[in-house]
């Protein structure tokens, strides 16, 4: 099973719960998504990218992103392309 497909697969069933946790360690509370966020933030990211972008073939995407509550669903985004690549071609 892809990272993907585990994810999508906790998400179907905690879709509410917390997901992931980023503590900055700045003395103020940790942020908190839950797996309908970062399943959600994943998605509007690799749907903007398949939009703006010219893949031809490509399977490779690198991006840059600071650390953060954002950074799994940065992960997941591009995998979600990548995941259709494979599905469409193979």
């Amino acid at each position: 099973m892809t990272l993907q497909e585990l994810v999508h697969k906790a998400a179907s069933c905690y879709m509410d719960r917390v997901a992931v946790c980023f503590d900055e360690c700045n003395n103020q509370l940790p942020v908190y998504y839950t797996y309908k966020t970062v399943v959600n933030a994943a998605s509007e990211l690799s749907n903007f990218l398949l939009l703006h972008c010219d893949f031809q073939g490509i399977r490779e995407i690198g991006l840059y992103c600071q650390p953060g509550i954002d950074l799994p669903s940065w992960i997941l985004g591009p995998c979600f392309i990548i995941n259709l690549f494979i599905k469409h071609f193979y």
